[in-house]
């Protein structure tokens, strides 16, 4: 069949078409989707990029603020004791507040054992002052103004968000010994372990101190006078008195049990510890102008 010119250019037309089309479909319409998806990723790294950057603006506060409370830590840890062993409590102890030249000057005597718990833990409530808020129903029917409920409720402001808290798990041991001792090396004892603690910024306690006689026998002769006729020393075979180091027997404990001016004083001491923080490495000073260039992204590739 022979065509005419007329039908010849429709379908070339329509070849024209068709190819047109077919090309739309399946070139350029994938490549614009394509496109727009590249977009789509580039806008989304873009915004996710910014969201980087600014946490790395964030790094200089951040390195401050672990370097500050890492500082803060430190201080704390210096508010407390050192930690020790029970021997080197012990030791600690008869140094720096048992065999001290005074005591040994006045011949003060530890009774019994020395007692030394190791190394455990204790726990520290916060120290707060709770004021008595005094009301009955005249009390409440003056305040018409609420200004009474509102100066009560100050002044327990402190109290109750501080009786709120926690209390804080610490490091601590102790020791309970007991010394023949009189009225005034006890008290300077006492205020050395404040002084010291204070001067050297530990933290320790003098938790409990129990006096077997209050007067520290300071009337003893007169109440052996009142008691009758003393018993007679021992004497050995010549008739010479026999000291009481002398004495050859199972206790072989020559601290008397009853003195003039003396009692049996027991002291419960502890001390508490908390550990140092360990040095951050918070790493290199933070530069931002490490991202101005190309540079960083080759170093990344690589």
């Amino acid at each position: 069949m022979k065509l005419s010119y007329r039908d010849r250019i429709v379908i070339l037309i329509a070849i024209i078409v068709v190819i047109f089309g077919l090309g739309i479909f399946l070139l350029i319409k994938p490549a614009w989707q394509k496109l727009n998806k590249s977009k789509e990723d580039l806008e989304t790294l873009n915004t996710e990029w910014d969201a980087k950057l600014l946490e790395f603006d964030r790094i200089p506060a951040r390195q401050e603020n672990i370097q500050q409370r890492y500082e803060e830590g430190k201080k704390l840890a210096t508010e407390f004791t050192d930690e020790m062993s029970s021997v080197e409590l012990d030791k600690f102890l008869r140094d720096q507040f048992i065999n001290t030249q005074q005591n040994i000057d006045d011949e003060v005597a530890v009774k019994g054992n020395f007692d030394i718990t190791d190394a455990g833990t204790s726990s520290l409530s916060y120290y707060y002052y709770a004021p008595d808020i005094v009301t009955y129903p005249l009390y409440e029917s003056a305040d018409l103004d609420g200004s009474l409920a509102l100066e009560a409720a100050k002044k327990l402001l402190d109290s109750n968000i501080l009786s709120a808290r926690a209390a804080q798990t610490v490091g601590s041991s102790s020791s309970t010994f007991t010394l023949l001792i009189n009225r005034k090396d006890t008290m300077d004892l006492l205020d050395a372990v404040k002084k010291y603690a204070e001067a050297n910024k530990d933290a320790m306690l003098i938790e409990s101190v129990t006096l077997k006689e209050a007067d520290f026998n300071e009337n003893l002769e007169e109440e052996e006078e009142e008691g009758g006729q003393q018993a007679e020393p021992e004497t050995d075979e010549d008739g010479n008195p026999i000291a009481p180091a002398a004495k050859n027997d199972e206790k072989a404990n020559t601290i008397p049990d009853v003195k003039k001016d003396y009692t049996e004083v027991t002291i419960t001491y502890r001390a508490y510890y908390v550990q140092a923080p360990t040095k951050p490495d918070v790493g290199d000073k933070y530069d931002k102008t490490i991202w101005d260039g190309e540079g960083w992204r080759t170093a990344a590739a690589e």
